[in-house]
């Protein structure tokens, strides 16, 4: 009896297709297996996760994370502590102190967030990368709402800082958030030239002093006319990010520059 062609001819492709998808289901099926040897651990108390909690947080330690919430600036987003019902321009921004467009945190720089911030980029712990990355997603969806992103970008480290440290924390956040996001990531256009202290500790104007004309451009044709997602760990005063979104504008002609962190500090 001779096979059915159709049905033949239908065998082939299910064989063609699983010979495709062999190297995604040998991933999948590693993935699983590591889960099962290795598995989740909250990225606060260091629990293990149940395979339902997909946050990377425990409820007890999402529940501790001060993430920001209205009313806050919509501008530069500094959340308004005080008992202030609606959100409004903070005096920064009715002042123009700003050169970035706009700017968006997760949350307070305080309490948990701080202390797996100083874990991951201070303690080399880089596999709080994850939920330190997914703490962005919301923010950075806000602004995709409000603006026309291209590329995202991390704030670059000078290359002793770099060699001292032996990451940028920026760039890893950058490298996961871009497929989060499915914005391409640019590196290199954006550079560090000059060394600068540490900023922590300095005033507002200190701070300004230290960072001025640390950032230069590689690739200025690369920049011109886009809409730039700056990317960094923690906003304080803002001074960086200005210097970086001011080189970005005038050398590079941005369209436009925003600016997105896991946390930001804010004043007492």
């Amino acid at each position: 009896m001779q096979p059915n062609k159709s049905s033949f001819s239908a065998k082939v492709l299910e064989i063609k297709t699983l010979f495709r998808r062999l190297p995604t289901l040998a991933a999948r099926l590693l993935e699983e297996t590591l889960v099962l040897i290795y598995p989740p651990m909250c990225a606060g108390c260091s629990r293990t996760l149940d395979a339902e909690e997909s946050t990377l947080f425990c409820p007890d330690c999402l529940t501790a994370l001060d993430l920001i919430s209205e009313p806050y600036c919509p501008l530069c987003g500094i959340p308004f502590v005080a008992e202030i019902s609606k959100s409004h321009l903070c005096g920064d921004c009715l002042g123009g102190a700003h050169s970035f467009d706009r700017a968006r945190a997760a949350g307070f720089y305080q309490g948990l967030i701080r202390e797996v911030i100083h874990r991951f980029k201070y303690g080399g712990q880089t596999f709080l990368l994850k939920p330190l990355a997914r703490m962005l997603v919301v923010p950075a969806k806000d602004l995709i709402r409000l603006h026309r992103i291209d590329t995202i970008m991390p704030v670059p480290l000078h290359y002793r800082r770099l060699r001292q440290r032996g990451f940028n924390q920026a760039s890893l956040l950058a490298r996961t958030l871009g497929p989060l996001l499915q914005i391409p990531v640019d590196y290199f256009s954006l550079k560090r030239t000059r060394w600068t202290d540490p900023q922590i500790g300095l005033s507002r104007n200190q701070r300004a002093a230290n960072v001025k004309g640390a950032f230069s451009l590689k690739s200025a044709e690369k920049i011109e006319g886009k809409g730039i997602l700056l990317l960094d760990d923690v906003l304080t005063t803002g001074e960086t990010v200005n210097q970086c979104a001011g080189v970005l504008k005038k050398d590079g002609g941005a369209r436009e520059v925003v600016v997105l962190t896991v946390a930001r500090t804010v004043a007492g």
